[in-house]
């Protein structure tokens, strides 16, 4: 039997945005009427919640921090936010709890009967593999790669000759410092037949999506990365 509270799982712009273009109106209002938060950083939650025209002045909303250093005993203890009232589990940039902190807890508010209710909005990953052209029936997010160099040549070997035997397309990400060092990996590493999608900037201004071969980006050449959010796709064959 389910409780009476409910966690509403609220995701956020990818960027800073002058105007809203991402998120429905039904996640603007359900996030208007909460006024206890589970946030990675409690300053963009609340920039955030100026953007959104939050009623209530910061100094009257609950903000609890779960991020991954939050500690198990700490984690279990959010749940008691919940025996007063519905909360809103916040993203620091797209889906909470995808590419983000936060699946550990909605796996306790499941376990003790609470509701758990996911709202609309922007994912980078899956913007990028409608973008990309390539295979969206089947694909692997993998997050971030190893930041040991050999480990993260040995990994991406592996996931070219699984999409090769495969056709499922490849999907992770890096921070944006080094986004241009991980680009320059792939155009040295992949095989020329591989197809490398990369999207930058998703949903803000300076937007960019390109899917070409290895191949073609070897003559190209790779775009400005430095500093910019990016998520990279491939899929061999």
């Amino acid at each position: 039997m389910k409780k009476e509270h409910t966690l509403y799982l609220i995701p956020t712009p990818l960027g800073k945005e002058k105007e809203n273009h991402t998120l429905p109106e039904y996640t603007l209002s359900t996030a208007r009427r909460l006024s206890t938060f589970i946030v990675e950083k409690p300053q963009t939650a609340v920039s955030f919640l100026k953007w959104i025209n939050h009623p209530l002045p910061d100094f009257k909303i609950t903000f609890r921090v779960l991020n991954k250093k939050t500690p198990d005993h700490e984690v279990l203890s959010l749940l008691r936010l919940l025996e007063e009232g519905d909360v809103g589990l916040m993203s620091e940039a797209g889906l909470p709890a995808v590419a983000d902190p936060g699946s550990g807890f909605i796996s306790l508010v499941h376990e003790q009967g609470y509701q758990v209710v996911p709202l609309t909005g922007p994912s980078s990953i899956f913007l990028a593999l409608m973008a990309s052209g390539l295979n969206g029936q089947q694909f692997s997010f993998h997050g971030y790669l190893s930041l040991n160099e050999k480990e993260r040549i040995s990994e991406l070997r592996f996931m070219e000759d699984f999409s090769l035997r495969s056709g499922h397309t490849q999907i992770f990400i890096e921070t944006p410092h080094r986004s241009s060092m991980l680009a320059s990996l792939l155009i040295e590493l992949l095989s020329p037949a591989t197809r490398l999608c990369i999207a930058t900037n998703l949903t803000l201004p300076g937007e960019q999506i390109t899917s070409m071969r290895i191949s073609e980006w070897r003559e190209t050449g790779l775009p400005d990365l430095q500093k910019q959010p990016s998520i990279f796709l491939f899929s061999a064959g």
